[in-house]
């Protein structure tokens, strides 16, 4: 019996590992507290070539990132934060695999004027069999437009959008500005805290379609010890 047992431990282990994987979605340093060391104690604010930011792509030739309390302006997490207006109007973006079909995500940001109310695009891409944006097979899962003022950082989310469903290849999350309140292509929409998961564990919501939560590793392991124990109890009395 404890070789059966041990055996179908193994497997259902194996099996949880594999799902976790493909759940454990997430933007790679959603909150830029991680730029390889390239700007430890920054007070003010820096350029920095993506290699320097990890996770993270510009469409711009630089990631603008501020330190907390520059000019007046508190990191909306932690103690860093980007501005997507780095030299123009750009987009920072990140690409997602390893995401398994029929999966509903969720997001959230946090976004803040620079001057005046700035505006800003969040979409959402499945990028197709190639894994290439910008190509026929794209398929748009999420996207719309966000405004905010100097006031404050606002924390947007799914909650109250449309139920995003991935389609299993790799996805684009791309952030991008449409309009500033200084009018400067190159002023304006502060980011920070941009990260996505599971629609139940990012936003749950009890008038969200219903996504049932992966059963733990010792609740499964427990399952299959009552299953296999009973078989073997069946088959001795046999």
């Amino acid at each position: 019996m404890k070789n059966v047992f041990v055996a179908a431990a193994a497997a259902v282990v194996a099996t949880v590992g594999l799902s976790g994987t493909a759940q454990a979605a997430g933007l790679t340093n959603y909150n830029f507290e991680d730029a390889s060391g390239a700007y430890p104690g920054l007070n003010k604010y820096r350029f920095l070539n993506e290699s320097q930011v990890s996770g993270w792509q510009t469409s711009d030739s630089k990631i603008e990132i501020w330190g907390d309390g520059f000019l007046g302006v508190d990191a909306g997490d932690g103690d860093y934060f980007a501005e997507i207006n780095a030299r123009k109007a750009g987009t920072l973006f990140q690409e997602v695999s390893d995401i398994e079909a029929g999966q509903q995500v969720g997001f959230t940001f946090m976004h803040r004027a620079r001057k005046g109310t700035d505006v800003m695009n969040l979409a959402i891409t499945d990028l197709g069999l190639d894994n290439l944006f910008g190509t026929q097979d794209d398929t748009v899962l999420f996207t719309k437009d966000y405004s905010a003022t100097t006031a404050q950082w606002e924390t947007n989310t799914s909650e109250n959008e449309e139920i995003i469903t991935t389609l299993g290849n790799n996805i684009r999350f791309a952030y991008s500005a449409v309009s500033t309140g200084s009018g400067s292509q190159s002023v304006g929409n502060f980011l920070d805290a941009a990260n996505f998961g599971l629609a139940s564990d990012v936003t749950p919501d009890d008038n969200r379609q219903d996504v049932p939560e992966p059963m733990s590793a010792l609740a499964i392991l427990a399952i299959g010890a009552v299953s296999v124990g009973g078989a073997l109890k069946k088959k001795q009395a046999q």
